[in-house]
């Protein structure tokens, strides 16, 4: 997510509340925001590492300082910022008291500040080039990608001057000024000038040099345990009403079971007369059941069974008697007395062939009727 960025003396221009200003606004309110804040109150210092752990620095810089600083070390506040490239610490150095009232400013205007840095660092950056901005009588300049100052224009000038003489190869410069005649007519020549403004809101704000660390480190911590607990009491209600959800679903469920269950049983018995069973015995004995149906049909469809069941139809209504019958294999006798009626009709049975000889020793109406498979029928 991106934050807020500006000035801080923009937010010195709508302050909320001019009374205990660390007590004037509710933190749940404040907005994050990075905040640009003038070089001039800051000083820029280079150290040789300290010898002693890394751990220990932090207590050492004060007193290596020392004899640099106007102010009592009590009275500062020191950020280590960054290391050179001939291996030295960078130091930034900025009172107590200037801290102190940025907070309360960002405080005032219900802002929660998460980074201070330098405003020089709002102007563009180019190797091989010096970039001049303006902000309100004082000049910002940037000559290197960590390097910069802020200063009245008399002073500005002519630290850009030993800039340019110092330099190896004569730098380019862009300034950008709202009165070209505030320019030194020597720098006018050679310089890139125009009148555009510095969009603090809109400026690249780089995660370095943070001023507040230390004492002024923000409460981060607090600030997401805050800015979260609402998420986290969705959260939670969430889960407990998808536990409810679920438990309501299981016993739904469960009780439809039971009732499939029921069902089960109930047909099973009624289908199979099996009386009362359980369910788990309903699918084993439903099984057997059927295996044996369609053995017993697999039956009367073969065989001899099935030569009779094709005389049914042959055999109905013809006022005969049925004296004897003799199966072998597939092959059916039947003896008939009163059989004229059966050598009248014409005895097509589908998969048998069929013959009436008479009976000897009896009338003429007494017969034997044969069904004989024909090839591959009676199956």
């Amino acid at each position: 997510m991106n934050l807020s960025v500006d000035h801080i003396h923009s937010l010195d221009r709508r302050i909320t509340n001019q009374g205990d200003a660390f007590g004037s606004v509710d933190d749940l309110s404040a907005t994050s925001m990075q905040l640009w804040v003038p070089t001039e109150r800051i000083g820029f210092h280079q150290l040789d590492i300290p010898t002693a752990p890394e751990r220990k620095w932090p207590q050492l810089i004060p007193w290596l300082l020392e004899d640099r600083i106007l102010q009592p070390v009590e009275e500062m506040h020191f950020v280590i910022s960054g290391r050179t490239d001939n291996n030295q610490l960078q130091v930034l150095a900025v009172s107590r008291e200037d801290m102190q009232h940025w907070c309360r400013v960002a405080k005032n205007s219900a802002v929660a500040a998460s980074s201070m840095v330098p405003d020089y660092l709002a102007l563009a950056w180019e190797a091989g080039r010096i970039n001049v901005g303006w902000r309100e009588g004082t000049i910002l300049v940037r000559s290197g990608a960590d390097q910069g100052f802020a200063a009245s224009p008399e002073i500005a000038w002519v630290m850009i001057d030993r800039l340019m003489q110092s330099a190896e190869v004569a730098p380019r410069l862009s300034i950008s000024i709202p009165d070209q005649s505030m320019v030194p007519e020597h720098l006018v020549e050679s310089a890139d000038i125009n009148d555009a403004s510095i969009d603090w809101e809109f400026a690249d704000f780089p995660p370095t040099p943070n001023l507040l660390q230390g004492e002024f480190k923000p409460s981060s911590i607090r600030a997401s345990r805050t800015n979260w607990l609402p998420a986290t009491g969705l959260a939670v209600l969430v889960l407990v009403l998808l536990f409810a959800y679920l438990q309501i679903s299981n016993n739904l469920l469960g009780k439809q079971v039971q009732q499939l269950e029921q069902q089960l049983v109930s047909g099973s018995s009624k289908l199979f007369g099996t009386g009362n069973i359980k369910a788990a015995e309903a699918r084993g004995l439903a099984e057997q059941r059927l295996s044996y149906l369609f053995k017993q049909q697999q039956s009367l469809r073969t065989g001899a069974v099935a030569g009779l069941i094709a005389l049914d139809s042959l055999m109905t209504a013809c006022d005969c008697n049925l004296i004897g019958l003799t199966a072998e294999a597939d092959k059916l006798s039947l003896v008939i007395d009163n059989g004229s009626k059966l050598k009248a009709k014409a005895l097509n049975i589908p998969g048998y062939q069929t013959s009436i000889t008479q009976q000897p020793n009896r009338g003429a109406d007494s017969i034997v009727l044969t069904l004989t498979p024909s090839s591959g029928g009676g199956q």
